[in-house]
């Protein structure tokens, strides 16, 4: 049987100011870290919810809950409710571009992502894609998540705008890169560390929003840049770090230039 998971960021855009709305449903969700508790999962088989705006009231069984007054009720019966998913790593430049066909991660770079990243240097662009990826989060059921940008502050802004507007909580920043890419997708370490420097102070904890200092991977950073990244998250230490691992054989054996494992023991360090 296909289920409909509605995400309860979902619940609440239908939910007027004033109005108490009961929905029942499914109800499924956590109370403490499954990988720890064998007891976190929580679920009502016939469930009901009663939301008030933006703030939940009560949740529980059906058969307990009904008589509680509501200005409406809607049954989902048969749908799952739960909270909003959280996905931990994307790129929203890369929605034109999913499953493009690429052997190796460095080819793919090359061909397919590093050309479609430029084109976000242009706000309306930015804002436009932002806005495509950001809704097709929501109806998947995704209402958090750690987004990469580009090298461009631009993605920044456009993301950051678009995520505002939907009260979405949203954690994202520049990408730093001053090797091994196109010419028009490098920084320097100096302009990687004042743009980095200049969004932080714009966005962080702006509505539901944070930073993240990302460094793409080790084979685009050279040490000062990683350096930098280090700097701005000892200046800034509520920000987040988001980077890449090797995710392949072909980086492990691409050429290393000196300081190549201490690039990622600067990165741990810092």
């Amino acid at each position: 049987m296909k289920l409909k998971f509605i995400a309860l960021l979902s619940l609440f855009s239908f939910c007027a100011a004033a109005e108490t709305v009961g929905y029942r449903a499914k109800i499924v969700y956590f109370k403490a870290d499954p990988a720890k508790d064998k007891e976190a999962a929580v679920h009502y088989k016939d469930g009901y919810l009663i939301v008030k705006y933006v703030y939940i009231l009560n949740s529980g069984d059906y058969t307990i809950l009904k008589d509680q007054p509501v200005d409406s009720m809607i049954d989902y019966s048969g749908k799952i409710i739960t909270p909003g998913l959280v996905d931990t790593h994307v790129h929203y430049p890369q929605i034109t571009m999913i499953s493009e066909y690429g052997e190796q991660l460095i080819g793919w770079l090359n061909t397919y992502t590093f050309p479609t990243e430029i084109k976000y240097s242009n706000h309306a662009y930015a804002s436009q894609e932002a806005s495509v990826f950001l809704d097709q989060l929501v109806k998947n059921g995704t209402t958090t998540a750690l987004v990469f940008a580009t090298r461009s502050p631009v993605s920044v802004y456009a993301f950051f705008e678009q995520a505002l507007k939907r009260n979405m909580r949203m954690i994202s920043g520049k990408v730093l890169m001053d090797r091994n890419a196109l010419a028009e997708l490098l920084d320097t370490p100096q302009s990687a560390y004042d743009e980095s420097k200049a969004l932080i102070e714009k966005w962080q904890h702006k509505g539901r929003l944070d930073y993240a200092v990302t460094p793409r991977f080790a084979p685009t950073s050279t040490d000062n840049e990683l350096t930098i990244a280090g700097k701005l998250l000892k200046e800034f230490p509520d920000v987040y770090l988001h980077t890449h691992l090797a995710e392949n054989n072909q980086d492990f054996r691409r050429p290393r230039p000196s300081g190549w494992t201490g690039s990622h023991r600067t990165q741990q360090r810092n």
